[in-house]
């Protein structure tokens, strides 16, 4: 859900991501798939052990906190 709302706050881009790398990548949601494409792509998402999105999973503090620096480090460039 993070990703959703960093991808619509960022204005929706267009994205040529893939989460083809990832073991999981068919858990991720239909109405999330472009985010995590995106997220991934910007490098906001670099996934968990075991090439693991972990689409359904509960984010820990410290992975939400990640996420966030790096959405603001990827808006500054």
């Amino acid at each position: 859900q993070l990703a959703v709302m960093l991808y619509r706050y960022a204005g929706s881009p267009a994205t040529e991501g893939s989460l083809t790398g990832f073991a999981d990548a068919s858990s991720v949601s239909a109405w999330a798939q472009d985010a995590m494409e995106w997220a991934v792509a910007e490098g906001i998402l670099t996934g968990k052990n075991g090439s693991a999105l972990d689409p359904q999973g509960t984010a820990s503090r410290a992975e939400v906190a990640t996420m966030l620096m790096r959405f603001t480090q990827s808006e500054d460039n």
